[in-house]
């Protein structure tokens, strides 16, 4: 076995069974070369030797077009898996979008059916009014027919009336002050009203302007898709890895700053979302209370009528029977 004079490896034969270098190989009788064959030698040599190293820089540079086909491959995977995650980001944006708008669609129909039965508790309450200012015009007439009937009894009995008119008379006065706080209090509760609707009407702004925004995240979503699909073409093409390698790197900073607006966009369409579900619960909570407050103010209308109309009764009826007993009395 001799060593090769190129890479200094140990070989049989007439050339490197490492590198293929042609090996010289000297024996006792060996003839005298010319100076033709000599150079001739040699310049098989160093062909050889170019043909080696270049053969070794072809394998050098197909394995780093291996190595950049995997990392633009890599690349285009990951790219691939961003754009789903903004398609996923898209579509729950729009899912909530149309939640809230049909939340608000629901809180509008809740808010008529509670202006209607407000008003129906406020006409309630004015009929309740109605029905007492009647009762206390009959119990007046009554009283008028009961002093007509009553002008003969006593002086002491007199004063006794004159003194239970004067307390009525009081009560009614306090009656009719309550009756104008109450309808200045259902002025105040009106005005409430309006602004319950006009804190809906802003919610529901709001709401379009977070579907705007959706919109707008599904129009970059489609505009990265697309960037994707261009830069997977780019992928094939391995002389342009340098000029591709920096417009990836600024359509990725791209990506972020969407990335970036449809995060934003979510978290506005969340707070909307909220500062309408509190403004709902506010509204729902007053409305009730003014409900509930409606309906003591005509119970305890009905009951003072009621109480009215017994003691009216009652009056006649012993007027009646004080003038009964008169007459059968002799003379």
């Amino acid at each position: 076995m001799v060593r090769c004079p190129n890479c200094g490896q140990k070989t049989e034969g007439d050339s490197c069974q490492w590198c293929g270098y042609p090996i010289l190989r000297r024996g006792h009788r060996r003839r005298r070369k010319s100076e033709a064959e000599a150079r001739a030698a040699r310049e098989a040599q160093e062909r050889a030797r170019r043909e080696a190293e270049e053969t070794r820089r072809a394998k050098e540079a197909e394995a780093k077009a291996k190595k950049e086909a995997q990392e633009a491959r890599e690349k285009a995977r990951r790219e691939a898996e961003e754009t789903r995650k903004a398609k996923e980001a898209e579509a729950r944006a729009i899912r909530e979008a149309e939640e809230a708008k049909r939340e608000a669609q629901e809180a509008q129909e809740r808010a008529r059916k509670e202006a209607e039965e407000a008003r129906k508790a406020k006409e309630a309450e004015a009929r309740a009014i109605r029905e007492a200012e009647e009762a206390k015009k009959a119990a007046k007439e009554a009283q008028e027919a009961k002093e007509a009937k009553e002008k003969a009894r006593k002086e002491a009995e007199e004063v006794r009336r004159a003194k239970e008119a004067e307390a009525r008379a009081i009560r009614e006065a306090e009656e009719a002050k309550e009756a104008k706080l109450a309808k200045e209090k259902a002025r105040r509760e009106a005005e409430e009203a309006r602004k319950a609707k006009e804190a809906e009407a802003r919610a529901a702004r709001e709401a379009e302007e977070a579907r705007r925004q959706a919109e707008e995240a599904k129009k970059a979503a489609e505009e990265a898709k697309e960037r994707a699909r261009r830069e997977a073409e780019e992928a094939r093409r391995a002389k342009e890895a340098k000029a591709r390698a920096k417009r990836e790197a600024e359509e990725a900073k791209r990506r972020a700053e969407e990335d970036a607006k449809a995060k934003e966009a979510e978290e506005k369409a969340r707070i909307a979302r909220e500062e309408w579900e509190r403004a709902r619960r506010e509204v729902e909570a007053e409305e009730a209370r003014k409900t509930e407050e409606a309906r003591e103010r005509a119970r305890i209308a009905r009951e003072e009528w009621e109480r009215a109309r017994r003691e009216t009764l009652e009056a006649i009826e012993e007027a009646e029977k004080k003038t009964t007993e008169d007459t059968d009395k002799p003379a």
